[in-house]
């Protein structure tokens, strides 16, 4: 996994995305708060694993290995 995105990086991407009054708070939000701000807007930070991807998280999905080759 890469190094997670910085703040201020993740935030210039918000920006083209955010609306009027998200855009005042993501100006003063960082970390986990900017985060949670992406994820309205379908934006992830990159580098950083989501919750429930992480590595081994398949096999507590209740999803069969390899289910997306499968037609």
């Amino acid at each position: 996994m890469s190094d997670p995105e910085p703040d201020s990086v993740f935030r210039k991407r918000l920006l083209r995305v955010l609306t009027e009054a998200d855009r005042q708070v993501a100006m003063v939000v960082s970390g986990d708060q900017l985060g949670d701000l992406g994820r309205k807007y379908d934006r992830f930070r990159t580098g950083v694993p989501l919750k429930g991807l992480e590595e081994g998280s398949r096999a507590t999905s209740g999803l069969p290995k390899g289910w997306w080759r499968k037609r």
